[in-house]
């Protein structure tokens, strides 16, 4: 954290402006020894002086004194830490003062307030029984801050979650939910809390539907970034493999091929191209012919919705932006699938293979390509 330089700042400003003590002083109108001073840190100009200084160096106030209402990432990281600890080794009054002090002093340093707002939400039990809601309501008010003035987007995210999150310790469940409710992709965390705001609300249903909702999106991401990662380690077979193996685990587990086939589909052709790559051509056609049966046994038009475990969630899969149906008319959809074996150099070598030539006219006979 920085504090007040002005010493600094003269000295660095004044050469980088070619002048001497004795010219500044006589601009100023103070004395040489007056300005020496300032330079070595003995003492400080008036305020008064503060606006000529900052003028005659073309810089503002705040660049003078270097007062950085802002905090670094580190020393945020730094700070919380060292709160926490106090939380455990000193008395929460005399901490709890300490986190008020640097509130206030860093009133406009947005990321700081938050992890101050998440700090008293951490450690509001340590304190006695009567003060404990006052507490969490000051973390609300940090969070409605950051909320209103900062222009951070995802900060301002977090900080509706965390606010959310604050009701549900105060017993306003309903509040949480009119916060989370209309968020159709919630940040990490908030719709465990909106579920929780349901049930505490009388509405279990509704909180069962929240969490498959949250559950089946966390899904299909990990497979998307499984696969993005695959598509990252395509040059090292043994990474790309356990790669391979994790999402053929998460396959067996979600019945990924049934829930969500395109995704499924992606995964059997990047991982064939993978192979023919590594010219594992065993390897490249048993997971082309994967793609194959997949794509010869989909049901079209292909549209999504749920299962025996996932049985709540196609009302919100209606409410999407392109719905339960593809994003793509069937007609390119199948056509896609079929090129993507096709016209995908990566299978050059395998043009002349019985078995590769078999999957190319099966899926041209079924698809119709």
């Amino acid at each position: 954290m920085s504090e007040l330089n002005i010493a600094k700042t003269l000295v660095l400003k004044r050469r980088e402006k070619g002048i001497t003590q004795e010219e500044l002083a006589a601009y100023i109108g103070v004395s040489k020894a007056s300005v020496s001073k300032w330079e070595t840190g003995q003492s400080y100009p008036d305020i008064t002086f503060l606006p000529q200084l900052a003028t005659y160096f073309n810089i503002t106030i705040d660049e003078l004194i270097n007062y950085q209402p802002q905090m670094i990432k580190d020393d945020i990281r730094k700070l919380y830490l060292r709160l926490s600890n106090d939380f455990v080794e000193k008395p929460f009054d005399q901490v709890m003062n300490e986190i008020r002090e640097i509130r206030k002093k860093y009133f406009s340093c947005f990321p700081l307030l938050f992890h101050i707002g998440v700090l008293m939400m951490n450690y509001f039990m340590l304190a006695e029984e009567s003060q404990q809601q006052e507490i969490v309501r000051e973390a609300v008010d940090i969070f409605v801050r950051i909320k209103s003035e900062s222009s951070d987007f995802t900060l301002c995210r977090q900080s509706n979650g965390m606010e959310a999150a604050c009701y549900l310790i105060l017993s306003d469940p309903a509040r949480t939910i009119e916060l989370l409710a209309d968020s159709q992709t919630p940040a990490m965390n908030e719709s465990n809390v909106l579920a929780m705001g349901y049930s505490m609300n009388g509405m279990p249903e509704k909180a069962k539907e929240i969490l498959q909702v949250e559950i089946y999106q966390n899904f299909i991401s990990m497979l998307q970034n499984l696969t993005s990662l695959f598509q990252l380690e395509i040059a090292d077979p043994k990474a790309s493999k356990n790669i391979i193996d994790r999402i053929l685990c998460l396959d067996d587990a979600f019945h990924a091929r049934q829930l969500h086939p395109a995704a499924m589909l992606s995964v059997y052709l990047n991982s064939a191209m993978a192979y023919a790559l590594q010219n594992d051509t065993e390897n490249a056609l048993s997971a082309l012919q994967k793609y194959c049966d997949l794509a010869v046994e989909i049901s079209y038009p292909v549209t999504l919705c749920g299962d025996d475990f996932f049985d709540r969630i196609d009302a919100w899969l209606s409410e999407l932006d392109f719905g339960v149906n593809a994003p793509r008319d069937d007609k390119t959809v199948r056509q896609g699938i079929i090129e993507g074996v096709t016209n995908n150099p990566a299978f050059s070598r395998l043009s002349d293979d019985m078995k590769y030539k078999h999957i190319v006219e099966t899926l041209k006979t079924v698809l119709g390509g």
